[in-house]
Protein backbone atom coordinates (compact mmCIF):
# COMPACT_ATOMS: atom_id res chain seq x y z
CA UNK A 1 0.00 0.00 0.00
CA UNK A 2 1.61 3.27 -1.08
CA UNK A 3 1.98 5.72 1.79
CA UNK A 4 0.49 9.35 1.97
CA UNK A 5 1.49 12.12 3.17
CA UNK A 6 -0.53 14.12 5.87
CA UNK A 7 -0.41 17.45 3.07
CA UNK A 8 -2.34 15.62 0.74
CA UNK A 9 -4.82 13.55 2.96
CA UNK A 10 -2.50 11.05 4.90
CA UNK A 11 -3.12 10.56 8.65
CA UNK A 12 -0.58 12.66 10.11
CA UNK A 13 2.94 11.01 11.77
CA UNK A 14 2.04 13.35 15.37
CA UNK A 15 -1.52 13.34 16.94
CA UNK A 16 -0.86 15.09 20.11
CA UNK A 17 0.57 18.59 20.35
CA UNK A 18 4.65 19.13 21.61
CA UNK A 19 5.33 20.93 24.91
CA UNK A 20 6.08 24.45 24.70
CA UNK A 21 9.13 26.29 25.10
CA UNK A 22 10.00 28.13 27.05
CA UNK A 23 8.88 26.10 30.47
CA UNK A 24 10.01 28.08 33.54
CA UNK A 25 10.86 26.21 36.65
CA UNK A 26 9.04 26.38 39.24
CA UNK A 27 11.95 28.80 41.61
CA UNK A 28 11.44 31.14 38.10
CA UNK A 29 7.88 31.22 38.67
CA UNK A 30 8.04 31.82 42.67
CA UNK A 31 11.29 33.87 42.50
CA UNK A 32 10.04 36.68 40.15
CA UNK A 33 7.14 37.91 42.42
CA UNK A 34 9.56 39.03 44.83
CA UNK A 35 10.27 41.92 43.40
CA UNK A 36 7.09 43.23 42.62
CA UNK A 37 6.46 42.32 46.30
CA UNK A 38 9.20 44.92 47.83
CA UNK A 39 8.74 47.37 44.56
CA UNK A 40 12.62 46.80 43.76
CA UNK A 41 11.96 46.34 40.27
CA UNK A 42 14.24 48.33 38.48
CA UNK A 43 18.22 47.61 37.94
CA UNK A 44 18.88 50.09 40.45
CA UNK A 45 16.80 49.13 43.32
CA UNK A 46 17.80 46.08 43.72
CA UNK A 47 20.33 43.33 43.43
CA UNK A 48 19.59 40.47 40.87
CA UNK A 49 20.71 41.90 38.08
CA UNK A 50 24.48 42.27 39.79
CA UNK A 51 24.28 38.62 41.24
CA UNK A 52 23.07 37.50 37.70
CA UNK A 53 26.22 39.19 35.98
CA UNK A 54 28.58 37.70 39.01
CA UNK A 55 27.28 33.69 38.33
CA UNK A 56 27.06 34.31 34.86
CA UNK A 57 30.02 35.48 34.58
CA UNK A 58 31.64 32.62 36.65
CA UNK A 59 29.56 30.08 34.80
CA UNK A 60 31.12 30.81 31.20
CA UNK A 61 34.69 31.84 32.62
CA UNK A 62 34.65 35.30 32.03
CA UNK A 63 36.30 38.43 34.45
CA UNK A 64 33.18 40.34 33.61
CA UNK A 65 29.40 40.24 32.78
CA UNK A 66 26.86 43.48 32.15
CA UNK A 67 23.17 42.89 31.98
CA UNK A 68 21.55 44.58 29.20
CA UNK A 69 17.98 44.77 27.84
CA UNK A 70 18.16 42.42 24.86
CA UNK A 71 20.68 40.54 22.56
CA UNK A 72 20.68 43.15 19.68
CA UNK A 73 21.29 45.91 23.01
CA UNK A 74 24.58 43.66 23.56
CA UNK A 75 25.82 43.66 20.34
CA UNK A 76 25.60 47.28 19.49
CA UNK A 77 26.87 48.42 23.41
CA UNK A 78 29.76 45.76 22.90
CA UNK A 79 30.68 47.58 19.39
CA UNK A 80 30.70 50.93 20.88
CA UNK A 81 32.63 49.94 24.24
CA UNK A 82 35.47 48.53 21.89
CA UNK A 83 35.45 51.81 19.78
CA UNK A 84 33.33 50.54 16.72
CA UNK A 85 31.56 53.55 15.81
CA UNK A 86 32.89 54.01 12.14
CA UNK A 87 34.23 51.80 9.37
CA UNK A 88 32.90 48.30 7.91
CA UNK A 89 32.86 45.27 10.67
CA UNK A 90 32.64 42.02 8.73
CA UNK A 91 29.27 39.93 9.34
CA UNK A 92 27.76 36.72 8.12
CA UNK A 93 25.06 36.88 5.73
CA UNK A 94 23.36 33.78 7.23
CA UNK A 95 22.32 35.48 10.31
CA UNK A 96 19.19 37.13 11.64
CA UNK A 97 18.77 41.29 10.80
CA UNK A 98 19.48 42.22 14.38
CA UNK A 99 22.96 41.48 14.11
CA UNK A 100 23.12 43.48 11.36
CA UNK A 101 20.96 46.23 12.76
CA UNK A 102 23.66 46.74 15.61
CA UNK A 103 26.44 47.25 13.32
CA UNK A 104 24.42 49.96 11.67
CA UNK A 105 23.49 51.68 15.06
CA UNK A 106 26.72 51.99 16.21
CA UNK A 107 27.86 53.88 12.94
CA UNK A 108 29.55 51.04 11.08
CA UNK A 109 29.32 49.77 7.83
CA UNK A 110 28.63 46.01 7.29
CA UNK A 111 30.07 43.78 4.85
CA UNK A 112 28.89 40.77 4.38
CA UNK A 113 30.35 37.66 4.40
CA UNK A 114 29.60 34.08 3.07
CA UNK A 115 29.81 31.01 5.36
CA UNK A 116 30.79 27.75 4.94
CA UNK A 117 29.04 24.16 4.54
CA UNK A 118 28.35 23.95 8.55
CA UNK A 119 26.82 27.91 8.20
CA UNK A 120 28.98 29.32 10.24
CA UNK A 121 31.60 32.78 9.65
CA UNK A 122 33.92 31.44 6.60
CA UNK A 123 37.31 32.53 7.42
CA UNK A 124 38.76 32.36 4.22
CA UNK A 125 36.48 34.67 2.78
CA UNK A 126 36.73 36.96 6.29
CA UNK A 127 40.48 37.57 5.42
CA UNK A 128 39.63 38.23 1.61
CA UNK A 129 37.24 41.03 2.79
CA UNK A 130 39.35 42.73 4.90
CA UNK A 131 40.22 46.40 3.84
CA UNK A 132 41.76 49.17 5.63
CA UNK A 133 38.68 50.48 6.99
CA UNK A 134 37.95 47.16 8.56
CA UNK A 135 37.43 47.81 12.42
CA UNK A 136 35.92 44.57 13.31
CA UNK A 137 34.45 41.01 13.39
CA UNK A 138 31.20 39.77 14.42
CA UNK A 139 31.49 35.70 14.25
CA UNK A 140 27.29 34.05 14.48
CA UNK A 141 27.59 30.63 16.58
CA UNK A 142 24.31 30.21 14.29
CA UNK A 143 21.45 27.47 15.72
CA UNK A 144 24.42 26.27 18.44
CA UNK A 145 27.31 25.08 16.48
CA UNK A 146 30.75 27.46 17.27
CA UNK A 147 32.16 29.16 14.59
CA UNK A 148 36.09 28.31 13.78
CA UNK A 149 36.84 31.25 16.42
CA UNK A 150 40.82 29.85 16.56
CA UNK A 151 40.94 30.93 12.89
CA UNK A 152 38.97 33.87 13.25
CA UNK A 153 40.71 34.82 16.12
CA UNK A 154 44.19 34.30 14.59
CA UNK A 155 43.17 36.92 11.52
CA UNK A 156 41.78 39.22 14.46
CA UNK A 157 45.35 39.85 16.18
CA UNK A 158 47.27 39.93 12.83
CA UNK A 159 45.52 42.49 11.41
CA UNK A 160 44.54 44.57 14.85
CA UNK A 161 40.73 43.79 14.39
CA UNK A 162 38.34 43.44 17.36
CA UNK A 163 35.80 40.37 17.42
CA UNK A 164 32.67 40.47 19.00
CA UNK A 165 30.59 36.99 19.45
CA UNK A 166 26.94 36.62 18.48
CA UNK A 167 25.87 33.56 21.36
CA UNK A 168 22.39 34.04 20.95
CA UNK A 169 21.82 30.72 20.00
CA UNK A 170 24.63 29.44 21.45
CA UNK A 171 24.65 29.26 25.38
CA UNK A 172 26.91 26.41 26.23
CA UNK A 173 28.68 25.96 23.15
CA UNK A 174 32.53 25.22 23.47
CA UNK A 175 35.55 25.45 21.66
CA UNK A 176 38.59 23.56 22.78
CA UNK A 177 37.18 23.60 26.46
CA UNK A 178 36.45 27.59 26.26
CA UNK A 179 32.97 29.01 26.10
CA UNK A 180 31.07 30.69 23.14
CA UNK A 181 31.49 34.56 24.08
CA UNK A 182 34.72 34.10 25.66
CA UNK A 183 36.21 33.58 22.57
CA UNK A 184 36.84 37.36 21.39
CA UNK A 185 37.02 40.71 22.66
CA UNK A 186 33.15 40.75 24.08
CA UNK A 187 30.64 37.72 23.53
CA UNK A 188 26.88 38.81 23.39
CA UNK A 189 23.61 36.24 24.70
CA UNK A 190 20.25 36.91 24.67
CA UNK A 191 17.04 35.74 26.84
CA UNK A 192 14.52 36.24 24.57
CA UNK A 193 11.64 34.35 23.35
CA UNK A 194 12.72 30.83 22.50
CA UNK A 195 16.42 31.04 23.40
CA UNK A 196 18.34 28.66 25.56
CA UNK A 197 17.79 31.17 28.73
CA UNK A 198 14.70 32.78 28.21
CA UNK A 199 13.28 35.88 30.71
CA UNK A 200 10.97 37.09 27.87
CA UNK A 201 13.75 39.68 26.38
CA UNK A 202 17.02 40.61 27.74
CA UNK A 203 20.95 40.49 27.56
CA UNK A 204 24.56 40.13 28.29
CA UNK A 205 27.80 40.61 27.90
CA UNK A 206 31.10 39.32 28.76
CA UNK A 207 34.36 40.35 28.63
CA UNK A 208 38.07 39.96 30.17
CA UNK A 209 38.90 43.54 29.90
CA UNK A 210 37.71 46.26 32.51
CA UNK A 211 38.06 49.25 30.91
CA UNK A 212 35.27 47.37 28.06
CA UNK A 213 33.08 46.37 31.17
CA UNK A 214 32.73 49.74 32.65
CA UNK A 215 32.26 51.37 28.98
CA UNK A 216 29.59 48.61 28.49
CA UNK A 217 27.92 49.21 32.05
CA UNK A 218 28.18 53.13 31.19
CA UNK A 219 26.16 52.72 28.18
CA UNK A 220 23.92 50.84 29.53
CA UNK A 221 22.67 53.15 31.94
CA UNK A 222 22.69 56.51 29.47
CA UNK A 223 26.22 56.75 29.73
CA UNK A 224 26.43 57.70 33.66
CA UNK A 225 30.11 57.23 35.46
CA UNK A 226 29.87 53.83 36.75
CA UNK A 227 30.49 55.67 40.36
CA UNK A 228 28.98 55.27 43.88
CA UNK A 229 26.88 58.85 44.25
CA UNK A 230 28.72 61.12 45.96
CA UNK A 231 28.61 62.38 49.58
CA UNK A 232 26.31 64.56 49.34
CA UNK A 233 24.44 62.19 47.02
CA UNK A 234 25.38 64.09 43.58
CA UNK A 235 24.62 61.02 41.33
CA UNK A 236 27.12 60.08 39.04
CA UNK A 237 27.49 62.46 35.87
CA UNK A 238 27.15 61.16 32.38
CA UNK A 239 30.03 60.75 30.63
CA UNK A 240 28.99 59.19 27.35
CA UNK A 241 25.80 59.52 24.95
CA UNK A 242 24.46 56.13 26.18
CA UNK A 243 20.93 54.38 26.30
CA UNK A 244 18.53 52.61 28.92
CA UNK A 245 19.70 49.18 27.79
CA UNK A 246 18.81 48.28 31.84
CA UNK A 247 17.31 44.89 32.65
CA UNK A 248 14.35 44.79 35.21
CA UNK A 249 15.15 42.83 38.37
CA UNK A 250 12.13 40.64 37.36
CA UNK A 251 14.20 39.77 34.31
CA UNK A 252 17.04 39.32 35.67
CA UNK A 253 15.14 36.91 38.81
CA UNK A 254 14.08 34.28 36.10
CA UNK A 255 17.38 34.13 34.68
CA UNK A 256 19.15 33.65 37.61
CA UNK A 257 16.73 30.29 37.95
CA UNK A 258 17.15 29.27 35.01
CA UNK A 259 21.18 29.76 34.71
CA UNK A 260 20.83 27.18 37.72
CA UNK A 261 19.53 24.21 35.48
CA UNK A 262 21.32 24.92 32.19
CA UNK A 263 23.90 22.38 32.57
CA UNK A 264 22.15 20.02 34.91
CA UNK A 265 18.88 19.91 32.43
CA UNK A 266 18.70 22.05 29.64
CA UNK A 267 21.89 21.79 27.78
CA UNK A 268 22.16 18.30 28.82
CA UNK A 269 18.85 17.22 27.55
CA UNK A 270 19.29 19.11 24.13
CA UNK A 271 22.53 16.97 23.27
CA UNK A 272 20.93 14.09 24.38
CA UNK A 273 18.60 14.72 21.35
CA UNK A 274 20.97 15.91 19.28
CA UNK A 275 22.27 12.28 19.41
CA UNK A 276 18.99 10.43 18.65
CA UNK A 277 19.23 12.86 15.46
CA UNK A 278 22.00 11.91 14.50
CA UNK A 279 22.06 8.15 15.14
CA UNK A 280 18.79 7.92 12.81
CA UNK A 281 20.11 10.78 10.24
CA UNK A 282 23.77 10.33 9.98
CA UNK A 283 23.48 7.82 7.07
CA UNK A 284 20.19 8.38 5.94
CA UNK A 285 19.27 8.41 1.68
CA UNK A 286 18.35 11.89 1.36
CA UNK A 287 20.02 13.28 4.02
CA UNK A 288 23.54 15.75 3.49
CA UNK A 289 24.53 16.32 6.17
CA UNK A 290 24.08 16.73 10.43
CA UNK A 291 25.35 19.38 12.59
CA UNK A 292 29.04 19.84 13.48
CA UNK A 293 30.01 18.68 16.90
CA UNK A 294 32.88 17.56 17.94
CA UNK A 295 35.24 17.14 21.06
CA UNK A 296 37.01 20.27 19.69
CA UNK A 297 33.85 22.18 18.77
CA UNK A 298 30.76 21.39 21.59
CA UNK A 299 27.33 22.21 19.85
CA UNK A 300 24.91 23.78 22.20
CA UNK A 301 21.84 23.04 19.97
CA UNK A 302 19.31 25.94 19.68
CA UNK A 303 17.83 24.24 17.01
CA UNK A 304 19.09 20.85 14.73
CA UNK A 305 19.48 22.02 11.41
CA UNK A 306 19.16 19.12 8.61
CA UNK A 307 20.23 19.65 5.44
CA UNK A 308 18.80 17.40 2.64
CA UNK A 309 20.59 16.44 -0.11
CA UNK A 310 17.64 17.54 -3.22
CA UNK A 311 19.25 15.98 -5.76
CA UNK A 312 17.88 12.23 -4.08
CA UNK A 313 14.44 13.68 -3.66
CA UNK A 314 11.80 14.90 -5.89
CA UNK A 315 10.54 17.79 -4.50
CA UNK A 316 12.41 21.02 -3.16
CA UNK A 317 13.31 22.08 0.18
CA UNK A 318 10.10 24.63 0.59
CA UNK A 319 7.82 21.45 -0.32
CA UNK A 320 9.74 18.99 2.42
CA UNK A 321 9.00 21.59 5.07
CA UNK A 322 5.45 22.21 4.36
CA UNK A 323 4.96 18.20 4.12
CA UNK A 324 6.81 18.12 7.48
CA UNK A 325 4.79 20.33 9.61
CA UNK A 326 1.50 19.00 7.94
CA UNK A 327 2.58 15.75 9.81
CA UNK A 328 1.84 17.49 13.05
CA UNK A 329 6.04 18.66 13.25
CA UNK A 330 6.76 22.31 15.34
CA UNK A 331 9.47 24.40 14.35
CA UNK A 332 10.29 22.64 11.11
CA UNK A 333 10.73 25.78 9.70
CA UNK A 334 13.52 27.10 7.37
CA UNK A 335 16.15 29.73 7.87
CA UNK A 336 15.48 33.24 7.34
CA UNK A 337 16.74 35.46 4.30
CA UNK A 338 20.13 36.22 3.78
CA UNK A 339 20.70 39.22 6.07
CA UNK A 340 21.56 41.84 2.69
CA UNK A 341 18.05 40.62 1.67
CA UNK A 342 16.77 42.30 4.25
CA UNK A 343 14.85 45.90 2.77
CA UNK A 344 16.57 47.79 5.50
CA UNK A 345 20.06 46.20 5.04
CA UNK A 346 19.96 45.80 0.91
CA UNK A 347 21.76 48.94 0.19
CA UNK A 348 25.18 47.65 1.42
CA UNK A 349 24.76 44.51 -0.24
CA UNK A 350 27.94 43.97 -2.65
CA UNK A 351 26.63 40.32 -4.38
CA UNK A 352 25.38 36.98 -3.19
CA UNK A 353 26.67 35.07 -0.58
CA UNK A 354 26.09 31.29 -2.73
CA UNK A 355 27.30 28.88 -0.19
CA UNK A 356 24.34 30.79 2.53
CA UNK A 357 22.02 31.00 -0.14
CA UNK A 358 22.23 26.99 -0.79
CA UNK A 359 22.60 25.93 2.53
CA UNK A 360 18.83 27.92 3.21
CA UNK A 361 16.94 25.66 0.54
CA UNK A 362 18.10 22.73 1.65
CA UNK A 363 17.87 22.98 5.13
CA UNK A 364 15.36 21.60 7.06
CA UNK A 365 15.40 23.13 11.02
CA UNK A 366 14.20 20.41 13.89
CA UNK A 367 13.25 21.36 17.55
CA UNK A 368 15.13 19.69 20.28
CA UNK A 369 13.46 21.52 23.20
CA UNK A 370 14.64 20.47 26.57
CA UNK A 371 10.70 20.56 27.60
CA UNK A 372 10.09 17.52 25.29
CA UNK A 373 10.93 14.14 26.18
CA UNK A 374 12.46 11.25 23.74
CA UNK A 375 9.70 10.00 22.23
CA UNK A 376 8.69 13.62 20.79
CA UNK A 377 12.43 13.39 19.22
CA UNK A 378 11.55 9.98 17.52
CA UNK A 379 8.30 10.79 16.57
CA UNK A 380 10.02 13.72 14.71
CA UNK A 381 12.60 11.10 13.98
CA UNK A 382 9.70 8.51 12.18
CA UNK A 383 7.68 12.10 10.18
CA UNK A 384 11.32 12.66 8.43
CA UNK A 385 11.89 9.15 7.38
CA UNK A 386 8.33 9.23 6.26
CA UNK A 387 8.55 12.42 3.63
CA UNK A 388 12.07 11.35 2.68
CA UNK A 389 10.70 7.89 1.36
CA UNK A 390 7.59 9.64 0.07
CA UNK A 391 9.80 12.26 -2.02
CA UNK A 392 12.59 9.80 -2.68
CA UNK A 393 13.93 9.86 -6.28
Amino acid sequence: MKEELALFGGEKTARDPFPPWPQFAEKALTDALEPLRTGRVGSWSGGRGRELETRWAKWAGSAHAVCCASGTAALHVSLLALGVTDGEVIVPSHTFASTVLAVVHAGAEPVFCDTTEDGTLDARGVEQLITPRTKAILAVHLYGTVCAMDRIGEIARRRNLSVVEDCAQCVGGELKGKKAGTLGDAGCFSFSQGKHVCAGEGGMIVCDDEGTAAACRSLCDYGREQTEAGADGEAPAHVRAGFNYRLTEMQATIALAELERLDTWNLPRRRGYAKVYDHAFSQLYGVRSIPLSSAERRNAYWKYPLQLDLGKLVCDGKEFRRALAAEGIPECGAPGPEAYEEPALSKWARGRCETAEVLRERTVLLGLSPSWEKSHIETCVAAVKKVLRVYRR
